[in-house]
């Protein structure tokens, strides 16, 4: 009889853990998050242009990218984020928006795109003020250290798109906060946001600083919120 007893609640336990093992939510791994490192100033004087240059971690997801999404937007040549669903995709753009769901376990970020021609200066990441639109991009976890109008460059995929706004399933992000990248210019086609627009109280003519202080970024892309 206590052998019978002893099966019996030999063969609950292990129907109760896989019940538990079906519903309980699974760990899963969070999509990379890699925050770039400030560079070098320029001897006195001097600027420097190069081209840019993934980092080792980034390197396998800019090798999936067409040559034609290697640069996204330049003086000579208009770019568009829409209408690229299934598409591979490395996208820069200030981080607007960011909603964390501890139930799912996903972040999901609202994106202003900004133009990079491919192009930087040697000293801190230089690209366009102007940008293709709004985007989203959902990543798995929550707590990746993402700062609200940071500037990411998000490499994914396009799952669909709603209201010419994509959606962008998350493999990779690289990260620059302020201090850490700047705007060249206003070159491309202005598709973005309005609203986003109204927060710049600088002439575009003056939008650039080699070495850009909190008020730079404040100046032209609002207020940071905590």
């Amino acid at each position: 009889m206590p052998f019978i007893i002893i099966g019996l609640v030999s063969c609950l336990l292990m129907l109760v853990q896989s019940a538990y093992s079906q519903t309980a939510p699974t760990t899963q791994e969070k999509t990379p998050v890699e925050n770039s490192q400030s560079l070098p100033r320029p001897p006195a004087g001097t600027l420097g242009t190069a081209s840019y240059s993934p980092t080792a971690m980034e390197k396998p997801f800019f090798a999936k990218l067409s040559e034609k999404e290697q640069t996204t937007g330049s003086m000579f040549e208009d770019y568009s984020i829409t209408g690229k669903k299934g598409s591979s995709v490395g996208w820069f753009g200030i981080v607007r928006k960011i909603e964390e769901n501890p139930t799912t376990q996903e972040t999901k970020l609202l994106i202003e795109m900004k133009y990079f021609d491919g192009l930087t200066d040697t000293h801190i990441l230089a690209l366009s003020f102007n940008g293709g639109g709004d985007f989203t991009a959902t990543l798995k976890g929550v707590g990746l250290g993402i700062k609200n109008l940071s500037l990411v460059k998000v490499y994914g995929v396009v799952e669909r798109e709603t209201n010419s706004i994509p959606e962008v399933k998350t493999n990779y992000v690289r990260q620059w906060d302020w201090g850490q990248f700047t705007f060249l210019g206003v070159y491309g086609s202005q598709k973005g946001n309005k609203e986003w627009k109204k927060l710049n109280k600088v002439d575009e003519e003056h939008i650039y600083n080699p070495f850009p202080t909190t008020k730079y970024y404040e100046d032209r892309l609002g207020p940071r919120q905590p």
